[in-house]
C-alpha cells in the first residue's frame, strides 16, 4: 500500500509541472556577414533587436515563435521587411551557435552566443537609450573586426550606364 501511495505522489508532482522549452535562438548574439559586416541581435519571444556596422539604426520587429521557427513581421511604423511574416527556421543548434534559414531569401545566418546583454528598453529616454545601444555596439564592433571573404567579383559592383540627354520633359498640368 506505501509502494502505491509513493507512485500516486510521484505522478501527482509530474504530472502538474509544466515543461517550458525556450526557442534556441533566445537571447543575445552576433555574427560576421561575408562582407565583412558585423550584427548583433537580442532575440526574446516577442522581439527582435538588430544592429549592424552596415548603419546607425537600431531595429526592431515583432517575433512569434511558432514550434522552432521565427517568425519575423514589423512593427507599426516601425522599420519594414523585405517580406511581412519572413519565417527563419532553425537549421541546427548548439550550446553556442544556432543557424536560422530564412523562408523568403533562402539566406543561412549562423548566430554565435554573446556574453553581454543590451539594456532594457527606457521608453521615457527612447533616443537616449538608442544612443546608448549603438556607442556600445561600435565598441564591441571594433574589437571582433568582421574580415570580407567575398571574391573580387562579389565586391564589383555592376555599373548602371546612365545616358546624357539634353531634351526637355514636359509637364502637362491636369485641372481638375
Amino acid at each position: 500500500m506505501r509502494y502505491l501511495k509513493s507512485i500516486c505522489v510521484l505522478f501527482l508532482f509530474t504530472g502538474c509541472q509544466t515543461f517550458v522549452s525556450e526557442h534556441p535562438a533566445i537571447g543575445t548574439w552576433g555574427t560576421c556577414h561575408k562582407d565583412g559586416s558585423y550584427w548583433e541581435y537580442k532575440i526574446t519571444d516577442q522581439s527582435l533587436l538588430m544592429v549592424n556596422t552596415l548603419s546607425d539604426q537600431v531595429w526592431f520587429f515583432k517575433l512569434q515563435v511558432v514550434d522552432t521557427n521565427l517568425v519575423l513581421s514589423k512593427f507599426r511604423n516601425g522599420p519594414g521587411l523585405l517580406i511581412n511574416n519572413d519565417t527563419l527556421v532553425t537549421i541546427e543548434q548548439s550550446k553556442n551557435s544556432v543557424i536560422l534559414k530564412s523562408t523568403y531569401s533562402w539566406d543561412t545566418a549562423e548566430l554565435n552566443k554573446k556574453e553581454f546583454d543590451f539594456d532594457p528598453i527606457d521608453s521615457l529616454n527612447f533616443e537616449g537609450w538608442k544612443s546608448k545601444v549603438l556607442t556600445d555596439f561600435k565598441k564591441r564592433a571594433v574589437l571582433v573586426d568582421c574580415p570580407d571573404i567575398r571574391t573580387e567579383e562579389e565586391k564589383t559592383l555592376p555599373m548602371l550606364k546612365a545616358y546624357d540627354s539634353e531634351e526637355e520633359i514636359q509637364i502637362k498640368e491636369i485641372n481638375n
